[in-house]
């Protein structure tokens, strides 16, 4: 379980890999999961502001909702985390009440269930007026992030048209800066990424024409979903957070 970032792939300083990026500006506030659904086991809840929080959120104003309109409990930590612009924090939910067998899951159950919606509603003054989001819940998703299971749909060659990846679960909102393209001489595709449709999408443009050849998709060892799922191992399997995630993710395609 990480704290929010913007890490960069760990290439030379003069390739320019990546580079690090602020969020996304919204209005007044947003929230990721951006989509319509979120899964059982749901660890983590960004919110995006368009100006600097003056204080910390209070977590007194922040509420999760079951599906008849009541708070549930103990479903969050008791601090966000922020990042360092006061334009982001992050809303862990509770492991102990995610990770199976253990004590809050086993004397509460999981905060969300599947089946049912969820409706998250922040009333921080700072904000200037309520922030609402309303979820369904679906099955938990307890499997590492496997790039082998996403859709590469390619551009064609001589254009500029977006390069779109498509994933068969959502990314955490950071992905977007965790995805970078390799070109067939070896060097960063300049461009610009953003994710779409619920964050199960990674879109690029490049600057320049595609040219024909073969590409490389390179996935930061960092990336996660929502569920803090990585992708060298699940969020429950055991001493995950002991492990190092080093080993980056491939993922070939061609533009002929």
């Amino acid at each position: 379980m990480r704290a929010p970032s913007r890490a960069i792939l760990n290439w030379p300083a003069s390739a320019a890999w990546l580079a690090l990026v602020p969020g996304l500006a919204l209005a007044g506030a947003g929230v990721t999961p951006s989509g319509p659904e979120v899964a059982e086991n749901l660890l983590r809840i960004e919110l995006h502001f368009d100006r600097p929080l003056t204080a910390p959120l209070d977590m007194a104003h922040v509420v999760l909702l079951d599906s008849a309109g009541a708070p549930i409990r103990d479903a969050f930590l008791d601090l966000p985390l922020a990042d360092r612009s006061g334009t982001e924090a992050t809303l862990l939910l509770h492991p102990g009440r995610i990770k199976r067998g253990v004590g809050p899951n086993v004397a509460l159950g999981p905060a969300l269930r599947s089946g049912e919606s969820v409706t998250l509603r922040i009333d921080d003054p700072q904000l200037g007026r309520p922030l609402e989001q309303r979820w369904q819940v679906t099955a938990p998703l307890r499997q590492r992030i496997d790039p082998q299971q996403w859709t590469v749909q390619t551009a064609r060659r001589g254009g500029r048209q977006p390069l779109r990846v498509v994933m068969p679960a959502a990314l955490d909102g950071a992905a977007r800066d965790q995805i970078a393209v390799q070109g067939p001489d070896g060097l960063r595709v300049a461009g610009t990424a953003t994710l779409a449709a619920g964050e199960r999408e990674w879109r690029f443009t490049p600057v320049r024409n595609w040219r024909p050849g073969a590409y490389l998709l390179r996935i930061h060892p960092q990336l996660e979903d929502p569920q803090g799922n990585r992708l060298c191992s699940a969020f429950e399997e055991g001493a995950q957070s002991a492990q190092r995630c080093d080993a980056e993710g491939k993922l070939a395609f061609a533009i002929d």
